[in-house]
This record gives structure tokens, sequence and C-alpha cells, in this order.
């Protein structure tokens, strides 16, 4: 999306190494746990991230649940995490949807 932020599908913990080889310094976790049976939880991937010396945020929510205090709570993370970020869910749609809605707010 931008030079600060790549929004991705679905990342797994072998994967935070390759992330930050790549310059990546931050990722944000948006996707809930338990939406899909294979799907790494929030807590592997936050200790891979560790492992991997990048910052991990984890705001979970699904398309119905999209809350001005979570476009506001992105915003915050957005500013405070060390850049350059990347921001998943399961496809990469909400992850879009939170971006564009935090832009469009005025908060990014």
């Amino acid at each position: 999306m931008t030079d600060n932020l790549t929004i991705y599908k679905q990342i797994y913990p072998s994967q935070c190494a390759k992330l930050a080889q790549l310059g990546y310094r931050s990722v944000i976790n948006i996707r809930p746990d338990d939406e899909q049976v294979s799907q790494p939880t929030s807590l592997d991937l936050a200790s891979a991230s560790e492992q991997a010396n990048l910052a991990y945020e984890y705001l979970p929510f699904d398309d119905e649940r999209l809350s001005t205090l979570t476009v506001e709570q992105f915003a915050r993370f957005y500013h405070d995490c060390p850049k350059p970020i990347l921001m998943f869910c399961g496809t990469g749609a909400r992850a879009k949807l939170l971006y564009q809605s935090a832009l469009m707010q005025g908060l990014l």
C-alpha cells in the first residue's frame, strides 16, 4: 500500500524470520484466532515475531465488527510501530478495509 505498510494474506510463524530479513520491523495481525482450523494462533505468531525481532500487535476483527474504536486502535498501532509494517488477515481484504477506513477518517 505504501512504503510504510504492506497488506498481505495469512502468514505463518515460519515466515517471520524471512519478513525480518526482507526489512519489515512490525507485524499487525487483524485475523481473529480460530477462523479456520489450520491457521496459526496469535500467540504462536507473537512468539515467532519476537524471535525474529519484529514488533507484534494483535487487533482481531471480522467484517461485522469494524468499529470506530478498531480503526482508531489500528491508527495508534500504525503510528507507534516501527516501520515498515506487514499487516495481514485471511485474504488481505479486511486489512485493506481497515487501512482505507483509517485513511478516510484522516487518522493516517
